[in-house]
């Protein structure tokens, strides 16, 4: 029996920035040409298929996965029949995440009973923002071209200023050194391409998910400076373990055609409050030694 709602596809697909349909089921019955502009899956991908196969994976601003902790809203709305607006991120097929606004709603048939639920997805980045940051580091030649943040020189420009106002008005904040986990393995296993795509794929998760007074650059190789204004260390702890697990929620699928391999990403990081007496080299110094403790203890960890 198809229990796909009768949609005016054509009105639907220009209306919202994503949508899709699933059934009673969960299996997915309707996916939108916004849902496929906005995620990079095409219908072909993903009708037929359950939503809790973690196809796009919603997971909450800590990076926890709504499914995984039993939180998910489709689930619920199919239970309650509430109406569900929730702040998420979800995972593109280029393997980063993205910052969104998901709703839901319930659908019932003449007799009241819910049917399945419609699930509206609106991007939440700050796209003009970011753009207006990228033309004007592409002005500078202080991005790297590769991943589209800034570079090392960006960011060594970013620390300084930072540093002046610590030390001027006693405006605290903190460096995150993140590196990603075996890269090496990536590059020696499947080719410098496929460790490009996780580069890029990394450090769009980076820029999306933070705040827009925030600052993401790729230092060099795999590793990234994030420098974050206004944190004393508990946050800045916190914020590193939100962005580890959003790290290990990325993944990129590489290889041709017909022997595709999905690589999964981790990260490990060190985390550094800027202190009074630093200079740039000495504040990187410090979140590098805790990064390298990560990477010691075991790897996709926070040292701080």
């Amino acid at each position: 029996m198809n229990t796909e709602p009768v949609f005016p596809r054509d009105i639907l697909d220009n209306l919202f920035e994503g949508l899709y349909f699933v059934d009673k089921t969960r299996v997915i019955t309707y996916w939108s040409a916004g849902t496929a502009r906005l995620t990079g899956y095409g219908p072909e991908e993903v009708v037929g298929r359950t939503c809790c196969e973690n196809i796009i994976m919603y997971v909450d601003k800590w990076g926890h996965s709504l499914c995984d902790t039993g939180r998910c809203p489709a689930q619920l709305c199919m239970e309650d029949g509430e109406i569900r607006q929730v702040p998420v991120s979800y995972r593109h097929k280029e393997g980063h995440l993205v910052p969104a606004f998901a709703r839901f709603l319930p659908v019932r048939d003449a007799g009241g009973r819910v049917t399945g639920v419609v699930e509206a997805i609106q991007d939440a980045s700050p796209i003009e923002q970011e753009r207006e940051r990228a033309r004007s580091l592409e002005k500078l030649a202080l991005m790297d071209p590769l991943t589209r943040v800034s570079n090392r020189a960006g960011a060594e420009a970013r620390l300084e200023a930072r540093l002046n106002e610590l030390r001027r008005y006693g405006w605290p904040f903190g460096v995150l050194f993140c590196d990603v986990d075996r890269f090496k393995a990536v590059n020696d296993t499947f080719g410098h391409d496929a460790g490009d795509k996780v580069l890029r794929a990394v450090a769009r998760t980076l820029a999306g998910n933070l705040r827009t007074s925030d600052f993401v650059s790729r230092w060099g190789g795999d590793e990234f400076l994030l420098i974050l204004q206004n944190v004393n260390q508990e946050t800045l702890l916190r914020v590193a373990e939100k962005i580890r697990r959003l790290m290990e929620r990325c993944r990129v699928v590489v290889g041709p055609e017909g022997a595709r391999s999905a690589v999964c990403v981790t990260g490990s990081i060190g985390a550094a409050l800027a202190l009074t007496g630093d200079n740039p080299e000495s504040l990187v110094r410090r979140a590098d030694e805790l990064m390298y403790r990560s990477k010691k203890s075991g790897t996709n960890l926070v040292s701080g």
